[in-house]
């Protein structure tokens, strides 16, 4: 009796012991993606012929795909694909980092990002702005926001930079 009790408090330590030294589960960031579409048009400044030339943007179209996670609702990560649709058509892409106020009905962001424009001119700048957000149903919101980019290097960046300040309205679904 005492060598059978003596083996099951041996057993039940050593279990004891092996459940100590296993470490807690994890739990999974669960990932918040989202697409967003929208168009806009502003102004453009930059040198030219010793004078600065100020006039229209080209009117454009922005796709963006926008990564979050539930441990930082505050920040968004965002890859945009963006198409100028007036005069010289051309593509480009705007890697960003958004800096929210978190999820709710309305929210308000600021943005930084480097808007490279490849085809069929080669342009690369940074950008910064801000916008507001209205989520009028769960998965569905309107935006309108304003970006002012700065292209400093390209072969169509005239001399010094070009500076662009747009506004643009589009919708965001929540994947």
């Amino acid at each position: 009796m005492k060598c059978a009790l003596k083996k099951n408090i041996g057993r039940g330590l050593l279990l004891g012991t092996c459940l100590l030294l296993v470490p807690e589960l994890a739990l999974a960031q669960r990932p918040i993606l989202e697409g967003a579409v929208s168009t806009g048009t502003g102004m453009s400044l930059g040198q030219g012929d010793g004078q600065t030339v100020v006039m229209q943007s080209p009117m454009y179209l922005d796709v963006d795909i926008i990564y979050a996670n539930d441990e930082r609702p505050k920040m968004e990560y965002v890859v945009g694909f963006q198409a100028e649709l007036q005069g010289r058509v051309s593509a480009g892409v705007v890697p960003q980092l958004r800096f929210t106020t978190g999820p709710a009905p309305w929210m308000a962001y600021g943005l930084i990002g480097c808007p490279v424009v490849f085809a069929p001119f080669v342009m690369v700048g940074a950008e910064a702005g801000g916008g507001v957000l209205w989520r009028f149903m769960p998965r569905f919101g309107a935006f309108a926001e304003i970006v002012l980019d700065l292209f400093f290097l390209g072969n169509d960046v005239a001399e010094g930079a070009m500076v662009q300040l747009d506004a643009n309205i589009g919708v965001r679904l929540l994947f």
